[in-house]
């Protein structure tokens, strides 16, 4: 059933391009300046964007809480509030909270549909419960 979840949506409701942001954010070993994020926007990714196309990926980041910014001398830093895992909990509780009345029974009922729930799934679930 896990496998399933995950294969529905393996950007957590980021777009693509969000998602690559975060990616090199949550692989930073410490915070990166707004020219950073943008030579490897160009040099890695091949996007050819202006100054306000990569600010306006990451205010939208900063609204949806995963990136921080921090004003420096010459320039803004930019990393991650928080992990992948912690986005992707947080991600999937809202999932079951938004499409599901925050029933995991009603979530694990649409996955399974009429069929029954392979013993696979029923011990990984055991071992949650």
């Amino acid at each position: 059933i896990f496998e399933r979840i995950y294969n529905m949506k393996k950007n957590y409701g980021l777009t693509k391009t969000e998602e690559q942001i975060m990616e090199l954010l949550w692989a930073a070993d410490s915070p990166m300046t707004f020219r950073e994020i943008m030579d490897i926007a160009t040099s890695e990714w091949g996007k050819a964007w202006k100054v306000q196309t990569l600010n306006t990926f990451l205010l939208g980041l900063q609204k949806m809480e995963l990136v921080g910014a921090e004003k420096g001398t010459s320039c803004n830093y930019y990393y991650a509030l928080c992990t992948k895992e912690q986005h992707i909990h947080n991600w999937t509780k809202k999932l079951v909270a938004d499409c599901y009345g925050n029933s995991f029974s009603r979530f694990v009922a649409a996955f399974i549909g009429d069929g029954k729930l392979p013993e696979k799934d029923v011990e990984e679930l055991r071992k949650l419960l």
